[in-house]
C-alpha cells in the first residue's frame, strides 16, 4: 500500500501510514505487501511512496521506502541506480529480506512515469536545452532527498530513528555513493560503492571511444574480439603466479595485439574463416590503450586486459557487413548532454571530433557532475566508512578509474586519513558489478556494517563464484589496494592458496 504526498525541496511531510505496526495488516486484515523477485520472496512490508518536487524545478520525483513488518534490523539503507537511471524499487527486495528499511528514487527521470529513463530523454527540455534541474537530481540531490524522507519515514513508522544508515550502489550507483559522502557527509554512516562511475565527464565519452575506433579503422565481427580475449587471458593469466583462467595483475600485462596477425579463426558471425590482419590488431591496440587525442594526449583509460570487448566494442554483423554498436548511455550523453543535438550522427565522428567532444564534456559537465578533485574529509571526520570493490575484468569502467579516485583522495587528504575510512578491493576476473569468470564479493555491505558498528576494518573482502559445467566453486580473499593476490601454492580455486602482496 502506498501513500503519496507532495513537498517542496527537502522539507519533510507528515506521513499517514495505511499499514499498522501493531496489527501488521490492513484494516481488512490482508497482508500489506507480498513480493517475490530478485532472490527474495514472501516479503511483507509497508510501501511508502512519496512524490516530491523542488522549488521552480518543474520536476516530479518519486521516492519509495519499504518498511519490513517483521524483523526490522534497526537500519535504513538507500540504494542507487545504473547507467542513466538514478534508482528503482527493483533494488529493494533483497535488503528488505535482510531486515533493512530500504529506499530508492527515480530522481524525477521518468518524467512522472511517462518515459523510460534509459532513453536519456529526461536530459533535455523541449527546446533541446539541458534540463539542469534533473541533471542536479541525477548527480547528487535525489539520493539526499531519499535519505531525508527515508529516515523520517522510519521514525514515523517504528517510532524511533534508525540506529545507523547506509548506502549501497554500483556503477552510477557507486558514483552516487561518493557524491553523497562529499556533498552530504552526515547522511550515511557507511557506504558501499562498487565500480563507481565517477569522473563521469571523462569516463562517459571514454565509453564511446571504441565505437570511434571501429568507425575510423575497421569494425571486426565479434569472433575477432573473442579470439583476442582468449589470447590475452592466456598471456596475462600466469602473471600472479597461478594459471587459474583469471587475470590477477592486468596492470603489468604488456600484451602485443600484433602477435595474432595472420592467425585464421572460424567465425560464427560470418559463417566462415577470417584471417586476423593489421587493421584488426590496430583496433584492439587502440581499445586497450584507451581514448587519446590526435596528438596522443591521454583522455581516458582503455579496456583492461582480460575484460570482454562486447561491452564497449560491440559489433553487429549482417549480410551487408559489420558495424559498431555503441554503448547506448555514452552515445546519449554525447548527443543530448554534450552537444544538445539529438540528431547528431555519432557514426560519422572522427578522431578530431571525439577529442573536441571529450574536452567539451569535461568543461561543461564537470561543475555539475564531476569529481576530479574529490575531498571526503568531512565524511571521514564524522566517522563515515566507505568500501569500494571493482572487477579487474570490468568491461565498461576500468578499475584504473577507482585507483585514480583513491590517489586523488590521498593527495587531498593524506594516506593515513584515507586509510581510516576507505578501502578499495580489486577482484580478478570479475566483470561490471557482477558476473565474469572470477569471484565477486559475496556480501560487501555486511563488511561496511562491521566496520561502522564494531570497528572491524576489513583486511580482506571475501569473494566467490560458481563456474564451469561442473559447478566449480572459486573463492578469493580480495586484497586492499595497493596489494594484489599472489599464488602461494595449492588448489587454484581456493582462497587459501593466495596471499596479499
Amino acid at each position: 500500500m502506498e501513500t503519496v504526498t507532495e513537498t517542496k525541496s527537502t522539507s519533510v511531510p507528515t506521513f499517514v501510514f495505511p499499514c499498522s505496526t501493531s496489527s501488521r495488516s490492513l484494516i481488512s486484515g490482508r497482508k500489506v505487501y507480498d513480493y517475490a523477485s530478485g532472490g527474495a520472496s514472501g516479503l511483507n512490508f509497508c510501501n511508502l511512496t512519496a512524490a516530491i518536487t523542488h522549488n521552480n524545478a518543474g520536476d516530479y520525483v518519486y521516492v519509495h521506502v519499504w518498511l519490513p513488518l517483521e524483523g526490522w534490523n534497526g537500519r535504513f539503507l538507500a540504494t542507487g541506480g545504473g547507467g542513466l537511471v538514478a534508482g528503482s524499487d527493483t533494488n529493494l527486495p533483497v535488503p528488505v529480506s535482510q531486515g533493512y528499511a530500504a529506499g530508492a528514487t527515480d530522481a524525477g527521470l521518468t518524467l512522472n512515469h511517462t518515459i523510460d529513463p534509459t532513453s536519456g530523454l529526461w536530459t533535455l527540455n523541449s527546446d533541446n536545452s539541458p534540463n539542469w534541474e534533473l541533471v542536479e537530481n541525477f548527480a547528487k540531490r535525489s539520493i539526499h532527498d531519499l535519505t531525508v524522507l527515508g529516515k523520517e519515514a522510519v521514525k514515523a513508522y517504528y517510532k524511533k530513528k534508525p540506529h545507523h544508515s547506509y548506502y549501497s550502489g554500483c556503477s552510477t550507483g557507486g558514483r552516487q555513493g561518493y557524491a553523497a559522502a562529499q556533498y552530504y557527509p552526515n547522511d550515511f554512516d557507511g557506504i558501499m560503492a562498487a565500480a563507481p562511475a565517477y569522473f563521469s565527464p571523462r569516463l562517459t565519452p571514454g565509453l564511446f571511444w571504441p565505437s570511434v575506433v571501429l568507425g575510423n579503422i575497421i569494425a571486426p565481427p565479434q569472433c575477432v574480439f573473442e579470439a583476442y580475449e582468449a589470447d590475452i587471458n592466456a598471456f596475462c593469466d600466469p602473471l600472479d603466479g597461478a594459471v587459474d583462467q583469471l587475470v590477477g595483475d592486468p596492470d603489468h600485462c604488456n600484451y602485443d595485439p600484433r602477435k595474432l596477425i595472420g592467425t585464421t579463426i572460424n567465425c560464427d558471425q560470418t559463417g566462415g574463416e577470417i584471417s586476423i590482419n593489421d587493421e584488426h590488431a590496430q583496433v584492439v591496440e587502440r581499445i586497450l590503450e584507451g581514448a587519446r587525442g590526435i596528438n596522443g594526449d591521454f583522455l581516458w583509460y582503455g579496456l583492461a586486459p582480460g575484460a570482454g570487448f562486447n561491452g564497449m566494442a560491440n559489433t553487429r554483423t549482417t549480410e551487408n557487413g559489420t558495424v559498431a554498436v555503441p554503448f547506448d548511455a555514452a552515445e546519449i550523453w554525447i548527443r543530448f548532454l554534450v552537444l544538445q543535438d539529438p540528431d547528431y550522427n555519432t557514426a560519422a565522428m572522427t578522431f578530431a571530433d571525439f577529442e573536441r567532444i571529450h574536452h567539451r564534456s569535461v568543461e561543461l559537465l564537470s561543475p555539475r557532475i564531476g569529481t576530479d578533485d574529490a575531498d571526503l574529509s568531512a565524511f571521514q571526520r564524522v566517522g563515515g566508512k566507505l568500501i569500494t570493490w571493482h572487477g579487474y575484468s570490468d568491461q565498461l569502467i576500468s578499475h584504473e578509474s577507482s585507483i585514480r579516485m583513491r590517489e586523488v583522495l590521498e593527495k587531498n587528504m593524506g594516506k593515513r586519513n584515507v586509510e581510516k575510512f576507505q578501502r578499495l578491493f580489486l577482484a580478478p576476473g570479475a566483470a561490471h558489478c557482477r558476473g565474469g569468470l572470477g569471484p565477486v564479493p559475496a556480501d560487501p555491505l555486511t563488511s561496511v556494517v562491521a566496520w561502522v558498528e564494531r570497528g572491524d576494518a576489513p583486511r580482506t573482502l571475501f569473494a566467490s563464484t560458481t563456474a564451469g559445467p561442473g559447478g566449480v566453486n572459486i573463492t578469493r580473499n580480495l586484497c586492499p589496494w595497493p596489494q594484489i593476490l599472489t599464488y602461494k601454492g595449492g588448489d587454484v580455486n581456493s582462497a587459501e592458496s593466495f596471499k596479499c602482496k
